[in-house]
């Protein structure tokens, strides 16, 4: 299907829909009336003003729909992809633009912001949604105003303020498999100038997954999210903005399904591999190593200050200044079996620095404008521990060199990232009606990086390499802690840096040709720089890091409101020119005892192109209904690597992995009276996305179906919202369904999504 065919659907099919949430219904001083003020340009101002497309959902939207974290908004925001990776790092793509990595240090293509601030990588992003004002989805490149690494977009998430008046707030709920969550907050002002608010959630519940092979289970949740904040007006002219928040998640790892055994070395793979149960339909049927139970032990705190000087010119001078530290302890076991092929033990630290400085202002007719600077230094130290004792390539070492089979080998990098930008963008309006925008941003970045693949516990490893490359004393090969070879065939720790610099730029023009309608066109560049990787390595050659990417989009797009406003339809149409899209390919080694191995690389030239509905109606009072499609056709040229197989393929006209096709949503909701001061209510949720497949090389095997979500509420509410009882079910179709296939060692695997699940909620609000 191509852009003409697209156009045409979009002319139409108008009354098609696309997920948006811009006119939730809430009185938060957020809200003007009933459309949502957005920060997306970073100054207030209606979100069917804004001259691109954004998806803004309120916070009690994202409550009613069950959306916890990024990983859910798929949901509620057609266009957005959540993917978990084989070691628990959550990977998120809008309109395809992603960038599939599973390590901490891993920068993605869509950032998750918090109230403005990065967190700059993706395992970071699980405790930004909560208490929330909203969360504004801006698709497309996003370098401009937020910097590299949004090729794709940007999530960002804007919390609950303090208030000035006093108010306390309770959730409780109770479900399926033992979940229960607790929460609340306070919000008020403790001095005349002085407000503040205090929020605390805990989710738990027992496990749901259960052994393919013994009496064992595990996915219990164990989650606990804080934030305290503080505003502060100094004077009239100075205010002030403080917050500390963070998370502590100590819930089990999410454990695979084995779908298919491919040993590596057919010859010395374990006989028990064969015995072992290929899962089916049932989503809580898994298998792990007994004894290696795969959990978490992870943390972080974030404080922020943020301060505005309003000049007497209209003026304004921004100081925005964050420092966090992620750290991690996790167990993962990706191989879906109850054999050491894969269990990994990840070790995690990041401490991530932000400073952004900006004036913003306006001149001659409300025309406005922005220029800063922001700077961001963060370092990573990360180590995969990895027990593949039980593998076939591994096994090879026992059977043919009469040597133990290597066990824990650990896998490291430190890595080092500055980031500095200087960014401008000015808003002119030509007439009354027609307004142009135009920006610049300079971007310099740098990553020290350090990458080691240890000898084994038990220094086999080294030892085999030792004896299949001749060397003279093979139980002495390996002097130091690397055993990956350099260019020479001598181990050593592979030490690199990569220096890049980038100009992103935006242009636009926008037309309202009424007060309640608004054109627009704009052409975008932006940047995701370049990265190392963390993998298994055998040779220096596979920590080659990939280039920066650049992403050259054309959009054109329209918002009105119909029916006195009881009717809100947005579109789009999209183009982008993708360059050196970065991906995680494959490469064979000499000698081939492993086959084939992961490394990051570019993709020289690609194409995306579609189109979005989006439809948000009032037709009747306490009805609101929100639906959209989501339609994206993206394709890769001339490029040519292994498969994870280990077959050579040109991959020329595949789509890009984990890109559906087809997005659709709708969510209704209908509130009315029973009786005086109750009201009763009922709601639902539709989701869903067509067939993609999770690799290059579109193997029938890594394919991840199509499925269709459905979600229901229902219950009573005082008319004041001062208490809301809710009985809700999510899947509760029992719709069987996967997030991600990879092929891993001797296995395929995937994770299956949640089965079906009821329960009851509570919320008070004085």
């Amino acid at each position: 299907m191509k852009i003409g065919y697209i156009a045409g659907l979009l002319t139409t099919c108008s009354a098609l829909a696309l997920s948006t949430y811009a006119m939730a219904e809430d009185n938060k001083p957020e809200n003007q009336g009933d459309v949502v003020v957005v920060t997306a340009t970073k100054r207030s101002e209606s979100v069917n003003k804004v001259a691109m497309s954004i998806a803004a959902v309120s916070g009690d939207n994202l409550s009613n729909a069950g959306v916890k974290s990024a990983n859910d908004l798929s949901k509620v925001v057609t266009g957005f992809v959540y993917t978990p990776s084989a070691y628990s790092a959550p990977v998120y793509s809008i309109r395809g633009v992603g960038f599939y990595d599973y390590a901490v240090g891993s920068t993605p293509a869509v950032t998750v912001y918090q109230n403005e601030v990065p967190l700059p990588f993706a395992s970071m992003s699980r405790g930004a949604g909560f208490d929330l004002a909203r969360v504004e989805v801006l698709k497309g490149p996003q370098g401009l105003l937020f910097g590299s690494n949004s090729t794709g977009g940007a999530v960002s998430y804007i919390s609950a303020q303090p208030t000035s008046e006093t108010s306390v707030g309770l959730d409780l709920s109770a479900g399926s498999f033992g979940s229960y969550e607790i929460g609340g907050y306070v919000s008020g002002s403790l001095s005349e100038k002085i407000r503040a608010r205090a929020t605390l959630r805990h989710e738990g519940s027992d496990t749901w997954q259960q052994s393919t092979t013994r009496n064992d289970s595990l996915g219990k949740r164990d989650f606990t999210q804080y934030r305290i904040s503080i505003d502060t007006d100094f004077n009239d002219k100075f205010s002030g903005k403080f917050a500390l928040n963070g998370f502590v998640d100590k819930s089990d790892s999410q454990a695979a399904q084995l779908i298919q055994v491919n040993p590596l070395i057919p010859a010395f793979v374990d006989s028990r591999l064969a015995t072992l149960p290929i899962v089916g339909s049932d989503a809580r049927k898994a298998d792990w190593t007994p004894g290696f139970n795969p959990s978490r032990d992870d943390k972080q705190i974030q404080g922020i200050a943020r301060f505005d000087y309003k000049f007497a010119n209209d003026v304004t001078l921004t100081s925005l200044t964050s420092y966090s530290h992620y750290e991690q302890d996790d167990l993962v076991d990706p191989d879906a079996t109850a054999l050491a092929i894969d269990d990994t033990k990840g070790i995690g630290d990041v401490k991530a620095f932000f400073q952004e400085l900006r004036f913003s202002g306006s001149f001659g007719n409300d025309n406005r404008w922005i220029v800063g600077v922001n700077y961001e230094d963060n370092k990573v130290n990360e180590t995969q521990t990895l027990n593949s004792s039980d593998a076939s390539g591994f096994r090879f070492f026992n059977l043919i060199f009469g040597i133990p089979t290597p066990d824990w080998t650990p896998v490291s990098s430190q890595q080092h990232f500055n980031n500095i930008g200087a960014f401008a963008n000015v808003d002119y309006n030509i007439t009354e009606n027609l307004t142009t925008h135009a920006g610049l941003r300079y971007t310099k970045t740098k990553d020290d990086f350090v990458g080691c693949t240890g000898d084994s516990a038990n220094k086999s490893l080294g030892v085999g390499l030792g004896i299949i490359l001749g060397a003279p004393n093979p139980a002495n090969f390996i002097t130091g802690q690397c055993s990956q070879l350099n260019a020479n065939l001598v181990p050593e720790a592979t030490s690199d840096s990569l220096e890049e610099d980038n100009i992103s730029w935006r242009i636009g023009l926008d037309y309202k040709p009424n007060a309640s309608s608004l054109l627009y066109a704009n052409i975008s560049r932006g940047y995701k720089a370049g990265a190392f990787p963390l993998l298994p390595a055998t040779s220096y050659a596979q920590y080659t890091p990939v280039t920066q990417e650049e992403l050259t989009a054309y959009e054109a797009g329209f918002k009105t409101s119909l029916l006195g406003r009881k009717l809100q339809l947005n579109g789009a149409l999209f183009y982008y020119d993708y360059k050196d899209k970065q991906v995680l390919g494959s490469v064979v080694l000499t000698p081939d005892i492993f086959g084939p191995l992961n490394r990051l690389v570019n993709i020289p030239k690609s194409t995306v192109q579609g189109a979005e509905l989006q439809l948000t109606a009032r037709p009747i009072s306490g009805l609101n209904i929100n639906a959209g499609v989501t339609y994206v056709d993206s394709e890769i040229g001339d490029f040519s690597n292994f498969d994870p197989y280990g077959a050579v393929k040109n991959f020329n006209g595949e789509t890009f992995p984990n890109t559906p096709k087809w997005q659709y949503s709708l969510a209704a909701d209908y509130e009315f009276a029973v009786k005086e001061n109750i009201n009763a209510f009922v709601g639902a949720n539709l989701s869903a996305r067509t067939k993609t497949n999770a690799a290059l090389g579109n193997n029938p095997i890594l394919q991840i179906d199509g499925y269709s979500l459905l979600d229901l509420r229902a219950g009573f509410a005082a008319s004041d919202d001062s208490w809301r009882v809710t009985l809700w079910g999510r899947n509760v179709t029992d719709e069987y369904y996967w997030t991600n296939a990879y092929k891993l060692a001797d296995i395929t695997a995937r994770f299956a999504g949640m089965p079906a699940t009821y329960g009851i909620s509570l919320s008070i609000r004085k």
